[in-house]
């Protein structure tokens, strides 16, 4: 009865705290439930030792009985007020760039986002809300889109937003039903199942930039309907899963979240597989994507779009790589780009880092190359201090020469992020 009194205080107490405290108290009252499960699980081998007694002894049996009803009251309280909490994270990260381009040297809040998330039984639901640096949606222009230019100008005249501060965007908010884990059906406004969406915010990351060529393939959201699972098999002391996605979803252009132009939705799926893994190799994962759907033009037109891409991920030891290529084909063009990340963790707090992407797209009319070496100081899984130079070289390609003359030109980056 002791500890029943101990647990309504700290779910009073809990109840009282202020949003920000709460997230915490949610890992405490999570730590305080397993405690409670494994006393009640030491309570009942200690009940079945007793009646394998000969006599059982009926007074301690009751006794145990009483206490172990104790226990799973508390354990029950303690599960009612976990799933009455809304989890509540969120990230935030500070930059400084400086490079020889056109573009000034700035400083730049560039995310801030707020995650709220709740789970009641085989129900989730998530929201994302995010102000970016970058305008939210970047418009495509045809190769000879004169009329799109004077589009683009009439809207920088009429005061739109062309200053690149962005905007607050809601980046996710879908609910998901998790019938199992080979099994569930997520709807509404989610990110892309490509790796570098699911795995974007900037604790996450290690550069301070997203891959160039990132949003001129794969959508970076869906609104839409989602189903996907996974499975695994044991194969020695590792396992080997296998693990899939399919969605429908309106074509992708601005505005995408309350209409779409067309009858015909786009559509993609994703497969993956997740190796065995011992010893060194702590990680080996390999993933292909499909998507078919149309692209949104300055021109409030829709142009079809077929993309395809492949990815991995491994862990060595102290060594990680990451790589990802897609290939796309919309107004009769080809486009396509690709990174590929090695690092090494120097020590627990720090790691180096080097990436080489490029990106080639004639329907924007941009060809280039770009280097990043970088290091990561990350005094906590949630901190991270990063530092970077990198270097952006232009490519030799015909349909680039429509534009200005272009050059290389070096750059520095460095950021600051907290997740919360």
């Amino acid at each position: 009865m002791k500890r029943i009194f101990v647990l309504t205080a700290i779910l009073y107490f809990a109840g009282a705290l202020p949003v920000s405290a709460q997230q915490s108290e949610v890992a405490l009252l999570r730590a305080e439930l397993a405690k409670q499960q494994a006393l009640i699980a030491q309570l009942l081998q200690r009940l079945e030792a007793i009646e394998k007694q000969q006599p059982p002894t009926t007074a301690a049996t009751v006794d145990l009985q009483a206490d172990i009803e104790a226990q799973e009251e508390s354990v029950d309280s303690l599960r009612e007020i976990v799933n009455s909490k809304v989890n509540l994270n969120g990230y935030y990260n500070f930059r400084f760039s400086v490079d020889g381009s056109e573009e000034p040297t700035a400083f730049q809040q560039h995310h801030l986002g707020v995650l709220m998330n709740k789970q009641l039984g085989k129900f989730n639901f998530l929201m994302e809300l995010e102000l970016q640096n970058v305008p939210h949606h970047a418009e495509i222009a045809p190769e000879h889109g004169d009329e799109a230019e004077e589009h683009a100008l009439e809207d920088a005249e009429a005061g739109g937003d062309i200053s690149g501060e962005g905007q607050v965007a809601v980046e996710n908010a879908w609910m998901e039903y998790a019938h199992h884990p080979a099994l569930s059906v997520r709807f509404g406004k989610q990110l892309s199942p490509q790796y570098w969406w699911q795995n974007h915010y900037p604790n996450l990351t290690l550069s301070t930039a997203l891959p160039i060529y990132l949003r001129e393939l794969f959508p970076a959201e869906l609104v839409g309907v989602m189903v996907q699972g996974s499975t695994a098999r044991p194969v020695g002391s590792s396992e080997v899963g296998f693990g899939y996605k399919f969605y429908v979803a309106n074509n992708n252009f601005e505005g995408n979240s309350r209409a779409d132009l067309r009858d015909g939705k786009a559509w993609g799926a994703r497969g993956q597989l997740r190796l065995p893994t011992g010893g060194r190799l702590r990680r080996l994962d390999v993933a292909a994507d499909v998507y078919r759907g149309h692209v949104g033009l300055a021109t409030d037109e829709l142009a079809e779009d077929n993309v395809f891409g492949f990815e991995s991920q491994l862990e060595l030891s102290r060594f990680l790589l990451q790589t990802e290529w897609a290939r796309g084909k919309s107004l009769d063009q080809t486009r396509t780009g690709y990174y590929v990340q090695p690092a090494w963790r120097l020590h627990d707090d720090w790691i180096a880092f080097y990436r080489a992407e490029q990106l080639e797209s004639p329907r924007i009319r941009r060809a280039e190359r770009r280097h990043i070496a970088g290091l990561n100081y990350r005094p906590y899984p949630q901190i991270a201090f990063k530092g970077e130079f990198y270097r952006s070289q232009p490519l030799d390609r015909d349909f680039a020469h429509a534009d200005e003359d272009q050059r290389p030109f070096n750059g520095l980056a460095l950021a600051a992020v907290f997740f919360f």
